[in-house]
């Protein structure tokens, strides 16, 4: 291209540029240089993006309002004129046993010294969630009138026509339980729609925790103590059998002891004996001086076989047949009365098992210690008008922010 029809270029640009100015409804000054000039002529061959007919849609502004500002603002309304005033009221508890307080007292106990909680108040937790209780309270108290209104707050207020486990999650929701570790002390929160009936309630739950702690403690005590009590049963059932055996035999024997009896007789025996000897003495004195006939050795002669038969008989009592013996009815005492001891030693020695036994399962019986009690709530705690919405618009605010980013990083990667 020759100088001259460059030159002829440069006159005509601004020519070119005063007509495109024109279609497009404005009026671009004209270029001052040859290096401008060339560029604007650049631009031009771009194609030019057409405007829509009625602007933009402001996605953006619709998403913030569904997922933010019409939930938070249906909640503001919710709290603010229907939900309705609930009634907290609170008690503390523990479970205890003697068993636990007499190893406090034996050891060291310090301030940093902390004891964890017991399976048992894990039980009474689980009882207080559990179907069992609501059967138990629902025998004298109509527990579902109290979640029940007019029906105004359809949120908090429970549907009578729901089914028994519907409820179970509901009754969950409306009592709190929870167990301090260190300590082992429960706390139970009940929310109703009246003071009155919260603390109604609260008292009727630990009225049934007690309950089934003394009913777990004498099943306990019992399963203890079941093999030892079966033991003094049996033991006490010999040791009467024994004493049946010798009373039978003192009646039938006409003896109450005969050991004594034969004690007695041989000192019966001995005396006969002793007297026998005198006459033998006194008769062979008269006999010397031959005194035979006289009147007083017939009377001594009469007295020694008197003396002699006395002594027979009291032999053949002793070692005489064997029916009618001392001998055979000694016998037959010392057997039942060794019997008789062995089942009264044996008897003494169980129910000495039997109450220690009984001790120790004393010592591990639980008792709940209601320490506080629960008070008529004088204000409504729940809802929490204010706080649940604030906290509520945050979360949707984190989670539109959340959605934004995720949005922003999908149309990043399709560039």
């Amino acid at each position: 291209m020759t100088k001259t029809k460059i030159d002829e270029l440069s006159r005509a640009g601004p020519v070119i540029d005063d007509m495109v100015a024109e279609q497009q409804g404005a009026i671009t000054p004209a270029p001052s240089s040859r290096v401008e000039t060339v560029e604007y002529s650049r631009t031009q061959d771009r194609p030019q993006a057409m405007p829509k007919a009625g602007g933009r849609t402001p996605w953006r502004l619709i998403v913030f309002s569904l997922i933010v500002l019409v939930p938070f603002l249906a909640s503001v309304m919710y709290y603010a004129f229907v939900a309705a005033d609930q009634y907290t009221a609170e008690a503390r508890f523990a479970v205890r046993s003697l068993a636990d307080e007499e190893k406090e007292d034996e050891s060291n106990v310090s301030i940093l010294k902390m004891t964890p909680a017991s399976q048992d108040a894990y039980v009474v937790t689980s009882f207080i969630h559990s179907t069992e209780i609501l059967r138990r309270i629902g025998a004298y108290l109509d527990y579902k009138a109290m979640f029940v209104r007019d029906g105004s707050d359809f949120y908090a207020e429970f549907d009578p026509d729901d089914s028994a486990e519907e409820f179970l999650s509901y009754w969950n929701n409306q009592v709190y339980t929870y167990i301090d570790g260190p300590s082992g002390i429960v706390v139970l929160r009940v929310r109703t729609f009246s003071p009155e009936d919260s603390i109604k309630l609260a008292n009727a739950i630990l009225e049934e925790s007690e309950k089934l702690i003394n009913e777990l403690s004498t099943r306990s005590r019992n399963d203890m103590i079941a093999s030892a009590r079966a033991e003094v049963e049996r033991t006490g059932k010999t040791y009467g059998e024994a004493l049946a055996a010798l009373n039978r035999f003192q009646k039938e024997s006409g003896l109450l002891s005969p050991e004594a009896q034969a004690e007695q007789t041989g000192k019966l025996l001995t005396g006969l004996m002793a007297q026998k000897l005198e006459l033998d003495s006194r008769l062979f004195v008269i006999q010397q001086s031959n005194g035979i006939d006289s009147p007083t050795y017939r009377q001594l002669v009469l007295g020694r076989s008197s003396i002699e038969a006395q002594i027979e008989e009291l032999r053949n009592q002793m070692t005489g047949k064997e029916v009618e013996s001392y001998a055979n009815t000694l016998n037959a005492f010392a057997r039942l009365e060794t019997d008789r001891m062995v089942a009264e030693k044996l008897y003494e020695a169980t129910r000495h098992h039997y109450e220690m036994s009984l001790a120790a399962a004393m010592r591990k019986a639980l008792y709940l210690t209601v320490f506080v009690q629960p008070m008529l709530p004088e204000e409504a705690l729940y809802p929490r008008r204010v706080m649940t919405p604030a906290v509520g618009l945050f979360f949707l605010f984190v989670l539109w922010a959340i959605l934004s980013l995720a949005w922003a990083s999908i149309e990043d990667h399709r560039l």
